[in-house]
């Protein structure tokens, strides 16, 4: 587990101080904006680029690039091949939405008013640029994991987040005032690109035009793509649905969502990325890093979703509740992410196993489980949200994430030790329950400080007591 856990552990805190920063991006934007027609526009036109990123970026991409790349050597030519290729397709995809921004309420917002599509359509021209900057960020971002460099690249995306809330504070120089931190969006992405231009080169990365060797790397993407195409699609109709059940609901989602990324991000996705290059680089040893993957992503997403169930409502007025934020929002608010943290767990295995099957080039294995999750998703996103309001598409989505890491596991059969899930499942439903019945005896914001604090002490507490073996590399990690 060492390795696993350190280069685990090296990404989570990088990530965990770009999402703090991100927490504070949300906080100022809830602040200015809070839950209307003007944050509901900013969060459509941003939502296209970061689908379009999830696909050219963080997923596909990173998927087919890092198993070729390393397999090859880690070849100049091939990696400037790869930048060359689908660098072509997202400016092209950037000026067809400089030219025609409507698109983009079409896909994302068919039920919003006529004021919210209009809107949209302006802030997109300044929003779809992001694209192209974060697609180049990510190919340096896969060359450097591929090093086994994985602090800084973590760290990089807080600049997008200091885009964003120098965009919002200075917010008033624009008209409309939201198109402010729409263009720090777009800032931010370039920065992020920038600030692993020195770590690339260190690495022996350098550009030099050319196709050749593209060849094996579109016969992975393009079924990557298609199976992260699938995905987004699950955000689709979620933004669909939300804009039907009325004003604010795209915008509760968002804030619930923003909440939810932030453990997703510190160790779900911290450890679906280590996973990926560390088992390309060592194939030998893939069953041993997925079983530790596993145990170490439960360890960690587990109390996060108990916690969150428990502190929903009080986290939620920590954050946002000031400004043009209210206590009405907050409670609707609170509800989604009470419902969303359901699946943290089972989204973060989902991703960790996803990321062993791309090591290992197999692509249609995820895109099964990424079809199943969807159809899933579709269905639910209609009943429950229908039935529910916005709270149903959030319970939607917890169920499509475990429906689609059932399959995974079925399929690939990792080794799972169930005594040790027991022992997390024990520790967190403590904490749990102890944090919930201290947090009976007030309401003020020092208390729902202390009770996060707390939380972290109980668990630890139990998982000593339950002699669990995470705890001893952290401890030893530290130290060190």
């Amino acid at each position: 587990m060492p390795q696993i856990f350190q280069y685990g552990i090296l990404f989570s805190l990088a990530t965990l101080i770009s999402r703090v920063t991100g927490l504070i991006r949300d906080v100022l934007l809830a602040h200015k904006f809070g839950a209307g027609v003007e944050f509901d526009s900013y969060v459509i036109a941003i939502s296209f680029p970061f689908l379009l990123r999830r696909a050219f970026a963080e997923g596909a991409m990173t998927s087919a690039f890092v198993p070729l790349y390393n397999d090859r050597g880690k070849s100049n030519e091939f990696a400037s091949a790869v930048i060359t290729s689908i660098g072509i397709v997202t400016i092209s995809l950037t000026v067809f939405v400089e030219i025609y921004p409507k698109i983009v309420p079409i896909l994302l917002s068919s039920g919003a008013s006529q004021e919210v599509r209009l809107l949209t359509s302006s802030l997109s021209r300044f929003s779809m640029p992001f694209v192209v900057f974060i697609f180049l960020w990510a190919v340096l971002y896969a060359i450097q994991n591929s090093h086994n460099k994985f602090f800084i690249p973590a760290l990089s995306p807080m600049l997008m987040n200091f885009g964003v809330i120098l965009g919002t504070l200075m917010s008033d120089l624009f008209e409309p005032a939201v198109l402010g931190p729409t263009i720090g969006f777009t800032v931010g992405g370039a920065l992020m690109f920038v600030s692993l231009i020195p770590g690339a080169r260190k690495s022996g990365f350098r550009y030099k035009p050319t196709f050749k060797g593209t060849g094996d790397f579109l016969r992975l993407f393009f079924p990557a793509l298609l199976a992260m195409t699938v995905s987004e699609f699950n955000v689709l109709i979620d933004i669909n649905v939300a804009s039907l059940l009325g004003p604010g609901g795209v915008s509760a989602m968002q804030y619930a969502n923003r909440f939810y990324q932030l453990p997703f991000g510190v160790f779900g996705v911290a450890m679906a990325t280590v996973v990926l290059p560390v088992i390309s680089n060592e194939m030998q040893n893939s069953k041993k890093y997925t079983s530790e993957s596993i145990k170490l992503s439960l360890f960690l997403t587990v109390p996060s979703a108990v916690g969150l169930m428990a502190l929903s409502e009080r986290l939620i007025s920590l954050v946002y509740q000031h400004g043009a934020f209210t206590y009405e929002d907050t409670i609707k608010t609170s509800a989604v992410l009470f419902y969303y943290s359901i699946g943290l767990p089972f989204y973060s295995i989902m991703a960790v196993l996803s990321r062993v099957c791309h090591a290992k080039k197999d692509m249609r294995t995820p895109f099964i489980a990424t079809v199943i999750s969807f159809i899933v998703n579709s269905v639910l996103d209609f009943v429950l949200g229908l039935t529910m309001n916005i709270i149903g598409i959030a319970l939607a989505t917890s169920l499509a994430g475990l429906c689609g890491m059932i399959y995974l596991v079925f399929r690939i059969k990792p080794t799972i030790d169930w005594k040790h899930i027991a022992k997390i499942l024990v520790a967190s439903s403590a904490m749990g329950i102890i944090i919930m019945i201290i947090s009976l005896f007030g309401s003020s914001y020092m208390l729902t400080l202390l009770l996060v604090l707390l939380g972290m002490v109980i668990y630890v507490i139990f998982c000593k007591l339950l002699n669990l073996p995470e705890l001893n590399e952290f401890f030893r990690l530290i130290r060190k």
